[in-house]
């Protein structure tokens, strides 16, 4: 059981590497591109909060970007090197959440922090407990064992992470703009 915590423990330390190199990297590295990048701009925010987001094609989007994306990480998870994978996915999503906080801090200040805090939910919870399920099973590889409940679970997740990025998240973060701006 130790061991497994250990391992575990891991798999956070490689979201807070990713993390800290994705800041790290904004402010040293790209830090002329951040001022070209027009991302948390207030006139955007504006301009998002008067477009009206027509449902049926944006549900179909979701869907389109997350199917690729699952199917892709499906694929890599194919592969022989399943702990590699994951440590290299972990690595990528806390770079990628290090950068955009860095982004919107820029532009919108500690607001921006709570912007990107509310633009992740509520799916973000869903996509979070389905993903650390399909992540511990391959880092544990062949130790755990995949079965039926995992897999409905893991797409029941992902579904109503769907849904609820579709009809919740945009009502969220038009408040959360309407706070900030």
């Amino acid at each position: 059981m130790r061991n497994y915590q250990k391992k575990n423990q891991l798999l956070i330390l490689c979201l807070v590497v990713g993390f800290f190199i994705g800041i790290i990297y904004q402010n040293v590295i790209a830090k002329t591109e951040v001022v070209m990048l027009d991302l948390f701009l207030k006139s955007n925010l504006q301009l998002y909060l008067r477009t009206n987001i027509v449902t049926k094609s944006y549900v179909w989007y979701v869907v389109k970007e997350r199917l690729i994306l699952f199917a892709w990480t499906l694929l890599f998870s194919c592969l022989k090197w399943k702990k590699v994978f994951v440590i290299v996915l972990l690595l990528f999503l806390g770079f990628s959440v290090g950068t955009l906080v860095v982004l919107a801090v820029l532009q919108l200040g500690i607001s921006g922090i709570l912007l990107c805090v509310l633009g992740m939910l509520p799916q973000g919870i869903f996509y979070g407990i389905g993903g650390y399920i399909l992540i511990t099973y391959w880092y544990h590889y062949p130790n755990q064992r995949w079965n039926y409940a995992k897999g409905v679970f893991v797409i029941a997740m992902l579904s109503v992470g769907v849904v609820m990025e579709v009809y919740v998240n945009p009502m969220i973060v038009k408040w959360a703009i309407q706070l900030i701006c």
